[in-house]
């Protein structure tokens, strides 16, 4: 605990703390909310797509966003170290905190290996295989545990655990919802190719 005060009581942990200037806390947090947009808005997108969502839509070319994630996932590992520092003896002591720093190391190697399967000539004429789809839903799964423990460290332990418990049941709402939405209509789909089809046979009979 002293060591945390200390981290503290450091003249950046301070002046992020209580400097009045555009350069301090909140420059620090939109940084953050803005690389956190990046990364986790942009492979959900991806990891949806590969597991069929939008299949109008060509898959190969958004692999030229993964930069962009990266971009966003450096900003929000520097960002969040400055805001830890601004209360270390509160976040470095809550066990939420450790669990959203290893959903978030889960989902980043999940979402690297997706990349790799995927977007990196592995997956059989441009699609989607097998382990490529189980790694997209990892990645969905680890964002949505790291954002409901982020949602507990961010408040205080009442409205913290409130938050997460809606990120939560939002986050499965839509997941199991989409799941459902994508598979009527590939459904749809394939009942439609097959009565085009046998209109073809039929006039060609």
């Amino acid at each position: 605990m002293e060591f945390l005060a200390l981290i503290e009581q450091s003249s950046l942990a301070v002046w992020l703390r209580e400097s009045p200037t555009v350069f301090a806390y909140a420059t620090v947090l939109a940084v953050h909310t803005f690389g956190l947009a990046l990364v986790v808005g942009l492979s959900t997108a991806v990891a949806l797509r590969a597991l069929g969502f939008a299949p109008g839509m060509a898959l190969l070319p958004l692999g030229s966003l993964f930069p962009l994630m990266w971009v966003g996932f450096w900003l929000n590992a520097f960002t969040g170290v400055l805001l830890v520092t601004i209360d270390a003896r509160l976040f470095l002591t809550m066990p939420t905190f450790y669990l959203k720093l290893l959903a978030i190391a889960l989902a980043i190697t999940s979402l690297r290996w997706l990349q790799t399967e995927v977007f990196e000539g592995r997956a059989p004429n441009g699609g989607v295989s097998a382990k490529g789809k189980r790694l997209a839903g990892a990645t969905l799964l680890f964002w949505l545990v790291a954002i409901t423990a982020g949602r507990v460290t961010a408040y205080d332990a009442y409205i913290g655990w409130e938050t997460a418990a809606a990120v939560l049941v939002l986050g499965t709402l839509l997941l199991v919802g989409g799941h459902v939405g994508a598979r009527m209509l590939r459904g749809s789909t394939r009942l439609e190719r097959r009565t085009m089809s046998a209109s073809r046979a039929a006039a060609d009979m």
